[in-house]
């Protein structure tokens, strides 16, 4: 690019007596001339800075100066125009934009609170790290985990990891476009995976069996009012309420026995069920990795398919709905604790792998693209699993010392 510049000593103005720095260049993307001017009280900085300006525009192929006025608030704008938008599907592949909007958009909110209106060539490496320490501080900031506004809700690792990664791509968006002079998170360690804590919880058998009793029959709930005449009186009442929610325990069953994620379930459409077969048809478009696989259909799980079909008035057997409270509500009932939908998930592999199934088809029917996701985060041990292991081990252990014994009685 055709840059020109010059030095001069101001002899009027506000600036009198410092040295001038005029850099003029052609900006092929606005296509129009522009202007630089900075001030320095020595020729010697002058020169400095004028050198310094030029290797800035021929880095950023003259958008420095777009950038110097750029805040965080208008580069978010900017790529929620360019990539932070609904996905754009096109014979079952993603084209642009991204699937799960509302996270992304979340993200957006709260890395918006911190950065705002600084401007994006004032964000550093240090700046990262001073982000992470504020959402330590400040924890959660979804008002509906908090009990009380002055509630402080530990917020997850892993939920600043996905935060930090959003801004990872908007800033190399932004450094990519030359607003920028460099990638901020270049060798920056501010993203650690490796810190997350992973889950290995399993569901039981035996918390199955309750989760699932718990979405069906009745319960007695008693409760206290004021009693009628007198006011100033409670009296305690019984009642007795319907608790069956086939669709919640059709999902529970299909997400242990068919390995299917929650947003999965949802998608799932009655024409993707093959009841014949015992199959279901996972469209690519539906999946996290937008490649289509076939998930297994058990017999009970067919069952609570068939009998959903007989009241269900939509295509999809599981209409999109948050069942965040009625499965918070059937784990309270179950006396179950710290179990996550997508848990069920991880027992399903675990099962096939302990039932014979190999890891690597375990890992073609869950979805995996890589082995080492199905190791990793498929294959947690719980107590049922070492007990095993300690049995065989206990067998093992017993029969070497009867071959011993049998031996030492032979030859006496």
């Amino acid at each position: 690019m055709n840059i020109k510049s010059k030095i001069f000593k101001r002899k009027s103005g506000k600036s009198e007596g410092k040295w001038i720095v005029r850099i003029e260049y052609f900006d092929e993307i606005l296509g129009k001339k522009r202007f630089i001017e900075r001030a320095a009280d020595k020729r010697n900085d002058a020169v400095d800075e004028r050198d310094k300006q030029i290797e800035d525009l021929q880095k950023t192929h003259g958008q420095v100066l777009t950038g110097e006025r750029m805040t965080f608030d208008d580069l978010v704008s900017i790529c929620e125009k360019n990539f932070y938008k609904p996905a754009v599907i096109v014979e079952g592949r993603k084209i642009a934009g991204v699937r799960s909007i509302q996270t992304v958009q979340t993200q957006l909110t709260v890395l918006k609170k911190f950065f705002g209106n600084r401007l994006i060539r004032q964000i550093t490496t240090e700046s990262l790290t001073d982000y992470k320490l504020w959402r330590i501080k400040n924890g959660s900031l979804n008002p509906s985990v908090k009990k009380n506004k002055e509630d402080i809700v530990p917020v997850k690792l892993s939920t600043i990891n996905r935060e930090l990664s959003t801004m990872r791509r908007m800033m190399r968006f932004a450094f990519g476009k030359g607003w920028i002079v460099r990638d901020i998170f270049f060798n920056a360690k501010v993203i650690e995976m490796s810190a997350e804590i992973e889950r290995t919880r399993l569901l039981t058998l035996d918390e199955e069996m309750r989760l699932l009793a718990a979405c069906q029959g009745e319960r007695e709930v008693t409760y206290k009012r004021k009693k009628r005449g007198n006011p100033n009186e409670l009296e305690e009442i019984k009642a007795v309420h319907n608790v069956d929610n086939p669709l919640l325990k059709g999902m529970i069953i299909l997400a242990i026995d068919s390995g299917m994620r929650r947003g999965e379930i949802f998608k799932l459409r009655w024409q993707d069920i093959d009841f014949d077969n015992n199959l279901i048809r996972i469209l690519g478009t539906h999946t996290k990795t937008e490649r289509e696989r076939i998930a297994p259909l058990s017999q009970r799980a067919k069952d609570e398919l068939e009998n959903i079909k007989t009241f269900s008035k939509s295509e999809n057997p599981f209409p999109a709905m948050d069942i965040k409270r009625s499965f918070a509500t059937a784990k309270r009932l179950a006396g179950i604790d710290d179990l996550h939908f997508h848990d069920l998930r991880r027992t399903a592999v675990t099962r096939w792998i302990q039932q014979g199934t190999s890891l690597a088809f375990a890992g073609k029917f869950a979805g995996h693209t890589q082995l080492q996701t199905t190791m990793k985060h498929y294959t947690a041990t719980d107590t049922e699993i070492v007990k095993e292991i300690t049995d065989r081990m206990n067998d093992f252990h017993s029969q070497i010392y009867q071959a011993a014994t049998n031996q030492k009685e032979f030859i006496n």
